[in-house]
């Protein structure tokens, strides 16, 4: 039987066999891995350098903002068995309390190629105190009530637009100003000894800190007022605060209250809920989401009350976190666009070599390179149009400048125009396959292992009856 001359890849123009021949291309593929590494540093360099203008600009509106509040602090002291009075400051959490943001406008501020996401948000803080009075002689210290203030914490107070006021129970306002001055004891702090007019030794614990700190995860300037006017008879009261501020990329909020509400609601379609509450009620469409949360008492681990430094370090380890994602960010999706290269790569070669065996054209190792070459620089067109024109029409035109050159060479290498075709739907197949990977991030990995399993099947179907190692037989002719 004679050797069908299609399937005879003794190749001597190759002059060694085609499965070196292979052995050699999975080694050019893997070479060409150096390349897309260079790249993949370039795009991390640009990454570095979108991060530090978002900080900048973040910075001039009030960046990623935490808030908490209201709650009640009232100094304390209490005696010591070795006779010294120990002071500090008592907090009384909200039986119930309510954040509510019915207006979180988002707009994108650009600087030089890089947008960033900020907003502008109006919301109202309210917060139940229910037998206030009552819970506060159960606290088993000494309290000066007189003294007692509201507190609410900013994480940025440089993106609040107007001064916040608190409501009382009967309409009163009272404004509110900066907890501390810049000086004093904070959270963390050692204790400070001292004696008083009296003769009396005393251990001061200051715990209501002026700006975030470390030790205090997520707390910035806290504000207060004055909470004597808003106590009434029965201990009961309900206080609330408008909230005006700016922000930029985030918006947190923490349980303040034993059971919190939270709600939101927002022009940004693209909204992520992060931390470790999840949205009961959510909605998202083009025009922008809604969303609400529940965070009852017991989920929250804290203390309904207690001495600060005993009840505040966990307040922000549980908080509702809603990023305003930037879709347009294209150094992420290049990046994973670049974790699929060396297999890319490898599927425009194994192309190349099928061509190779089934027209009996030899192809240099050189050629070989040349070709990764040109794989490799669509990653580099690609993010150099992405940061002009967004991620999907520079895929568009990185993918058709690669697929005309790589197309045009296998015409010009395989002798004929119809190969120019036949490659160019090859490759066409091979980016369109590496676009639906980088839009189905939840699918990508399943799609990335189906499509190489059916050209790796599809390249042992077509190679079955190659002479693999170069003895001028075929399976064919051995039959």
């Amino acid at each position: 039987m004679t050797p069908n001359p299609i399937r005879s890849t003794s190749l001597p123009g190759l002059r060694r066999s085609a499965g070196l021949k292979l052995i050699l291309i999975c080694g050019l593929v893997l070479l060409m891995a150096i390349p897309a590494m260079f790249i993949g540093a370039i795009s991390y360099e640009r990454s570095t350098a979108a991060d530090e203008v978002t900080r900048k600009v973040s910075q001039r509106y009030g960046g990623q903002q935490t808030i908490i509040g209201p709650i009640l602090s009232i100094p304390y002291e209490t005696d010591l068995s070795d006779g010294t009075i120990q002071t500090g400051h008592y907090i009384l959490y909200p039986d119930s309390g309510e954040a509510a943001f019915k207006s979180v406008d988002v707009e994108t501020k650009t600087q030089s190629l890089y947008k960033v996401p900020v907003y502008s948000a109006s919301g109202v803080l309210s917060a139940n105190f229910k037998d206030s009075l009552g819970q506060l002689e159960k606290a088993g210290v000494t309290l000066n009530r007189q003294d007692a203030r509201f507190l609410i914490s900013i994480s940025d107070v440089r993106g609040l637009k107007q001064d916040i006021k608190l409501r009382g129970p009967n309409g009163q306002l009272a404004q509110f100003e900066p907890a501390i001055e810049e000086g004093e004891a904070r959270p963390g702090t050692p204790a400070v000894y001292g004696q008083n007019s009296e003769g009396i030794r005393f251990i001061s614990k200051a715990a209501i800190p002026a700006r975030q700190h470390q030790g205090m995860p997520g707390f910035g300037q806290w504000l207060s007022v004055q909470a004597a006017p808003f106590f009434t008879d029965t201990g009961d009261m309900t206080v609330s605060a408008d909230l005006h501020l700016s922000g930029a990329q985030m918006l947190s909020i923490p349980p303040f209250a034993k059971s919190t509400q939270v709600s939101l609601t927002s022009n940004w379609p693209d909204p992520g809920f992060q931390g470790e509450f999840t949205p009961t009620e959510r909605e998202i469409t083009e025009d922008g989401f809604s969303a609400s949360w529940s965070m009852p008492y017991l989920s929250r681990g804290i203390r309904g009350q207690g001495r600060a430094e005993d009840v505040m370090r966990g307040l922000t380890s549980n908080m509702v976190r809603v990023k305003f994602v930037n879709t347009d960010n294209p150094y992420q999706t290049v990046n994973r666009a670049l974790k699929y290269s060396v297999l890319f790569i490898g599927l425009v070669f194994l192309a190349y070599f099928l061509f190779e065996i089934i027209v009996g054209t030899p192809v240099h190792p050189a050629q070989y390179i040349l070709i990764g070459l040109a794989q490799a620089i669509f990653y580099l067109l690609l993010l150099a149009f992405a940061e002009r024109i967004g991620f999907v029409p520079a895929f568009a035109i990185a993918a058709l400048l690669t697929i005309f050159i790589t197309a045009g060479y296998a015409g010009a290498v395989f002798g004929g125009r119809s190969y120019i075709w036949k490659a160019g739907s090859v490759f066409a197949i091979v980016y369109g396959l590496l676009f639906v990977l980088m839009r189905m991030e939840d699918f990508a990995l399943m799609v990335g292992a189906l499509a190489s399993f059916t050209a790796i099947a599809a390249t042992m179907f077509l190679t079955r009856d190659v002479d693999w190692y170069g003895s001028g037989k075929t399976a064919a002719a051995e039959g």
